[in-house]
């Protein structure tokens, strides 16, 4: 018997050379690899299908096979690309991808699947790493909530609870904090605070095992708390995190540099709404040693943002409306031309990650969707198939994707166990219906278990009945969550071990965050100068003026969220 393409997608999955449309966004994707060999003999689970004993099972204890496997699923992975693949994993770890099967009645398998194997039957649904969002403010602990049911899996955040933090300083609230976090089946890693001229509290906040600084202008990002944050960092292989002087008061764009002096730092919404140098701190981007990032809200740059914005400012940072000075700073962070830029630097490569500021200006659920909003939004029309591979987006798709993964993992130092799906790290996989990816998943892997996706009515009689609710899986649930889940420490705290960080999961120390640069930044590290126009806010970059009127209608919004 053959099957058409379709038929055959629609049983097995889209293979080579076929393409797939995300969601509303008009990106598409085609499938440029296939690992499952030029034979096609998958593996399906199922009555009368392959997945049995002595067929597509081979007898053998998970140590000689997997724990899991998910098969016949569409991969998109910033470092991997774009393939049709199976995904092995063993005690929370993906061993590998390729073809999944029994090696006794099939040629060249990769991935055993044995007796005790759990199959996660990916055929039609689309597998990425774990989002990871570098830029949290923890005040609540639903914030944790919302990150996983939106498909992030590793939040680097500041405070725990709802008081004024912008870092987390004190070792008795970091040490009570952490057992809280055990409860969600979710990465976690904190920054301390970094606004402060003499290392000794830093120094405390580092041996209570917090994994980067924030300096921050509410509580002082002038030259001395900068310099001292940026110098226990390179001592301890951590990264800075900047909100910069909204004021100018003690440092300039021009003073920051100098101060940075070829430092590596994560420069926070540089493009200013979110606070920062005002008006001209998105000229941050684009250098090499300074990470920028931005912030969901003005992603993509719509028509609502500067209204928005106006009262989210003076709400978060404490101003009042009726204070001429106040209302005064308010609009000052608010500018349209350099919202309209901040986009377009994101399309040229030159901004590498997205990140939400929660309850500190933008939304933990809303990173994906406002990510691939911006890649959406952004493409040029589609063009007739010329042999150049422009009958997809898949390059475009996998920078947009590369933002909120593999990018902020480098620069955090997280990439040895985060970022992407290569084999060794954590099995922090997200899996979306083609028609909701970015929006809503279908299922959040955490550490290769089922911690969050959609489940049906309880006491239907099968699993899909409606209503269909996306909340905690098994887990999310009891000791199991802290488990699956790893704190990021600085190396020192690591070493230290449970007696300095008091917590149920593993410590994971980071690395490299001193090193790395804007040239190891995966489909990006384009560099050179941003200029801005300090009284209209213009933008230019390499001399091209940068504009952008904002959009009246962004996927993945209102169809998918009523």
């Amino acid at each position: 018997m053959t099957l058409d393409p379709r038929a055959r997608a629609g049983a097995y999955g889209p293979g080579l050379g076929d393409r797939v449309v995300l969601g509303d966004t008009g990106l598409v994707v085609r499938v440029d690899a296939d690992d499952r060999g030029g034979d096609r003999d998958e593996v399906l689970l199922g009555f009368g299908k392959t997945g049995r004993d002595g067929i597509g099972m081979r007898a053998v204890r998970t140590r000689e096979s997997c724990d899991l496997v998910v098969s016949n699923v569409l991969l998109l992975d910033p470092v991997l690309g774009v393939r049709a693949t199976n995904i092995g994993i063993r005690e929370g770890l993906i061993v590998g991808i390729g073809k999944a099967g029994n090696p006794d009645t099939m040629d060249d398998v990769d991935l055993v699947i044995g007796s005790g194997t759990a199959v996660v039957s990916g055929e039609g649904l689309i597998a990425t790493p774990g989002g990871i969002d570098t830029h949290v403010h923890l005040l609540s602990p639903r914030v944790c909530e919302a990150e996983l049911a939106s498909g992030v899996t590793t939040v680097i955040g500041q405070e725990i609870g709802p008081f004024w933090g912008v870092g987390v300083g004190s070792a008795w609230i970091l040490r009570t904090g952490y057992g809280a976090f055990d409860d969600y089946p979710l990465n976690i890693g904190l920054l301390g605070r970094g606004s402060s001229s003499r290392r000794d509290p830093l120094l405390e906040a580092m041996e209570a095992g917090v994994c980067g600084f924030k300096v921050h202008e509410d509580t002082g990002a002038h030259l001395r708390t900068l310099d001292t944050a940026l110098t226990v960092a390179e001592e301890y292989d951590v990264q800075v995190a900047v909100h910069t002087d909204g004021l100018n008061e003690g440092l300039t764009v021009a003073d920051t540099l100098a101060v940075l002096d070829g430092r590596a730092i994560h420069a926070y919404h540089v493009e200013g709404c979110g606070g920062g140098h005002t008006p001209d701190v998105l000229s941050l981007a684009g250098i090499p040693h300074v990470l920028a990032s931005s912030t969901n809200p003005t992603l993509p740059f719509g028509r609502d943002a500067v209204a928005e914005h106006r009262a989210m400012i003076a709400h978060v940072h404490g101003l009042r409306e009726d204070l001429p000075g106040d209302r005064a700073l308010a609009a000052d962070r608010v500018r349209a031309a350099t919202m309209g830029a901040e986009n377009l630097l994101h399309d040229l490569g030159v901004i590498p990650i997205t990140s939400s500021d929660a309850q500190g200006m933008g939304r933990a659920g809303e990173t994906w969707r406002s990510t691939f909003g911006l890649a959406s939004v952004l493409r040029p029309p589609r063009t007739e198939h010329d042999g150049l591979g422009r009958d997809a987006d898949n390059d475009r798709v996998l920078r947009y994707l590369a933002k909120l993964t593999i990018n902020p993992a480098r620069v955090h130092g997280l990439d040895d166990h985060v970022g992407s799906l290569e084999p060794g790290k954590l099995a922090d996989i997200v899996l979306w219906r083609p028609a909701t990816f970015g929006a809503k998943p279908e299922l959040v892997l955490k550490a290769g278990f089922p911690a969050w996706g959609v489940t049906g009515d309880p006491n239907a009689s099968i699993d899909s009945a409606q209503p269909l609710v996306l909340g905690a899986q098994f887990g999310g649930h009891g000791a199991t969550a802290a488990e699956l889940s790893v704190l990021f420490v600085n190396a020192a705290a690591a070493a230290a071990g449970a007696t300095a960080v008091p917590t149920r999961r593993r410590l994971a120390p980071v690395r490299g965050c001193r090193t790395v640069r804007l040239d190891a930044m995966a489909h990006h590290g384009s560099t050179g100068p941003v200029v801005v126009d300090p009284r209209s806010g213009e933008t230019r970059y390499r001399g091209e003026l940068l504009t952008m009127p904002p959009v009246d209608r962004a996927p993945l919004q209102q169809l998918y969220h009523f």
